[in-house]
């Protein structure tokens, strides 16, 4: 989750959605996260008997993502996108809040 988290921190730094500067960061952002998903979903499937509430919105978390990776193009974001963005930090509140629960920080 710390490597998911600069990953999409360096990509909003970066500048508006449909800037020029957030544009050239676009496809570095699509394939730290395609490469960050390809490495956590099989970590979520080798624990199937995690908490419920903790599988289910971390998985949700990383459905977003790859949603939100699918479809995202240069240029200024469409409504679908903040839909899915939005989403996607509703999900990671899931995770949090358990691991915080439980003593875990990223």
């Amino acid at each position: 989750m710390t490597e998911s988290d600069a990953t999409t921190n360096a990509w909003v730094k970066s500048g508006h959605t449909g800037s020029p500067e957030r544009d050239a960061a676009t496809p570095k952002y699509v394939a730290d996260t395609q490469n960050w998903v390809r490495r956590i979903q099989p970590i979520i499937d080798a624990h199937p008997d995690a908490d419920p509430y903790l599988h289910r919105t971390l998985q949700r978390f990383v459905d977003d993502q790859r949603l939100l990776i699918a479809d995202v193009a240069a240029g200024p974001w469409q409504p679908y996108d903040d839909a899915i963005y939005s989403d996607s930090s509703g999900a990671y509140s899931g995770p949090l809040s358990v691991c915080r629960g439980l003593g875990v920080k990223w």
